[in-house]
Parts: structure tokens; sequence; C-alpha cells
């Protein structure tokens, strides 16, 4: 990876900051990506090798809208995007956009995100884009006239949805940019322990955590398996792939539907585009 740009939201803690850490001893030139300066300062200075640094709240359209524009002015290439950052709070939570908390950090920005940085990717093919998926997307369904789930929540299905609306953005985007040079792929690292994600969630869903615990792999394992996603010489030109434990696997249905998927992309511009 010496020589090669690669960018991680959500890179102070967790799998993102494991990933960060791999792949900077790989000799990748990693941005950090994070929502404060003091925990992405504190993370640069843990990283051998080269890091940088992009602040931005990923909730908010107008902050990720920032941060493409100063990545843009910052750098002449990026070649990998690892869309990590990702919350399950368990309640219904609004942003400043009038968003639901989980859709908009989970499936908005990166879609805004990516969408936003499409010409910097291009030019520095041939290049990558991840998208941190889940398999809780199985459980997951697009409800067009609920997409921010107000007539009826649930943390656990807005999570799904959340990650099956990222994955369904993962799919068309792939087809979308079909011989441009730029790759984009799912990757699922699994049931993880040790992240910050649901640190926030209800007493009962941290209760099934401690439980299933044994059955969780670790942010390092985890994070290999993203490193090799993003460096990985056999998946060049991979891409429209659901990665799992170092391997192409097949996802649901649903996730898999052209017509759903193209659906949404016009449904989540008709979101963000009055906010341009």
């Amino acid at each position: 990876m010496t020589g090669r740009r690669v960018l991680v939201t959500g890179a102070t803690s967790g799998i993102g900051k494991e990933t960060a850490r791999q792949l900077a001893a790989m000799g990748a030139d990693v941005v950090i990506g994070a929502r404060e300066s003091v925990s992405g300062e504190k993370t640069r200075r843990e990283l051998s090798g080269s890091a940088d640094v992009v602040i931005g709240d990923l909730s908010s359209t107008d902050e990720v809208r920032k941060v493409a524009t100063e990545l843009q002015d910052r750098y002449d290439r990026l070649d990998v995007l690892i869309n990590n950052a990702g919350v399950d709070v368990g309640k219904r939570l609004t942003t400043e956009d009038g968003f639901e908390l989980t859709f908009a950090v989970n499936y908005l920005a990166p879609f805004l995100l990516t969408t936003s940085l499409l010409d910097l990717l291009r030019t520095s093919g041939p290049s990558r884009v991840l998208n941190m998926v889940s398999s809780g997307h199985k459980g997951g369904h697009i409800e067009f006239d609920d997409l921010q789930h107000a007539k009826k929540f649930s943390g656990q299905r807005a999570y799904n949805d959340s990650k099956l609306a990222l994955l369904l953005f993962t799919y068309e985007l792939s087809r979308r940019l079909e011989g441009t040079g730029v790759t984009v792929n799912a990757v699922d690292p699994g049931f993880v322990r040790g992240t910050n994600i649901g640190t926030t969630l209800p007493a009962a869903y941290k209760a099934i955590g401690i439980v299933l615990m044994p059955f969780m792999t670790t942010p390092e394992k985890a994070a290999a398996n993203v490193a090799w996603a993003a460096s990985a010489p056999e998946l060049t030109g991979v891409t429209g792939a659901y990665l799992k434990g170092g391997k192409q696997v097949t996802s649901s249905k649903d996730s898999r539907d052209v017509d759903l998927a193209s659906r949404l992309w016009d449904a989540t511009e008709a979101l963000v585009k009055p906010h341009v």
C-alpha cells in the first residue's frame, strides 16, 4: 500500500481505528476521519508512517460536504475510501437536517461522501470504495413512505434498514461506475466486540450483547478483513461484491434487487439535493 492514500471514516475507535493502524503499517498514507480534533490527533500520533486527519460530524449533510471539499482541496488523489463510521443508538433521534440519526450516519453519509468524491476517485483509478455492512441487512426492508422511521420506530429495524440501504447503494454504484476504474464493494466485518457502536443502546440490548460475547470476533480480526479488501491484488477489478471472512459471499435477495436499488437512489437524491 506504499504511496496509496486511504480515507477511513470513524477511524478513532474500534474497527476503523484498527483498520487505519493495519493499513498504515502496510505503508498507506492514511487519512483519519474523526468527529473532533482531540481523538483524531490522538489516533494520528498512534499510527506508524504517514497519517493525516479530517474532521467532520457525518450526521450533518453540511459537514459531509465540508469533508469532501476539504479532501478535494488538500489531495490530488484518493486510492481507497472506506465508509466505516456507523451508529446503533436504539432510539429515534433526529439530526440537524431532520433525518433519523441511524439512517443519516449509516446510509446518507456514505452516499453523500462517496458521490461527492467521485471525481477524485476516478482520477485516482484504479481506486476502491468499501462500504461497511452487516448481516443485519437480511432483516431490513425499505419503506419508501417511511424512510425516516417516523411512523413506527424500532432500533433494530432502523439499523437493519440502514445496512440494507447501504448495500443497495453499493451494488447500484458499482453498476454506474463500471469501466471507470473505480470498484465498489461491501465488507461485512462480522459480529465484533470491543467497538463503540451500540454503547448508547438500552440495557436490554446490551444484555443480549453480553450473552453473545463468546461468539464475537475481535476488532483486529475484523479489520484484517477490511485491510484485505482495501489492498488485495486478487480483488483488482472486482466490483459489486459482498466480502466476508476473506471471500465473496451472497447477500440477501432484496439487496440484489436492481429496481429497488435504482428507486432508492432516486429517493436519496431527492433527500440530499435540496441541501446543496
